[in-house]
């Protein structure tokens, strides 16, 4: 019998451009990928020819993804690698909504929205 071997989470790696492929549900949305202060980049294109083979740690240490990577989309937003579990996020650039509410909340128990901490029946923790 063989017996299966679980990959440590720290030990899985990703295809680069399998990953954005997966992560970006229209490619063709792609304007250009390369680094987050624009000094580096490509179309995406170029960029599949080049990274086609690149494989990457998701959780970084040896093999880490460049951590500026960007692929910045047409409508202007972009997506980023994830620092803790290495995966892409698509990112948005925050805007002011014409109806936004003052908070005093900002500190709860675990990981907490400013909607969550700030609710009307959330009691004083």
């Amino acid at each position: 019998m063989i017996k299966q071997v679980k990959i440590p989470d720290d030990m899985q790696w990703a295809n680069l451009v399998d990953e954005i492929e997966s992560a970006v549900e229209d490619t063709s949305m792609i304007a250009w990928v390369g680094s987050e202060d624009g000094h580096y980049g490509m179309l995406w294109e170029d960029f599949k020819s080049v990274a086609r083979d690149v494989e990457y740690r998701l959780k970084g240490g040896y093999c880490a993804l460049a951590g500026d990577l960007v692929v910045k989309l047409t409508d202007g937003t972009w997506y980023e690698q994830g620092k803790i579990d290495g995966h892409f996020y698509h990112r948005e650039v925050p805007t002011l909504k014409p109806d936004f509410k003052p908070f005093t909340v900002l500190v709860g128990q675990e990981y907490s929205t400013i909607a969550e901490l700030n609710a009307d029946d959330k009691a004083d923790v």
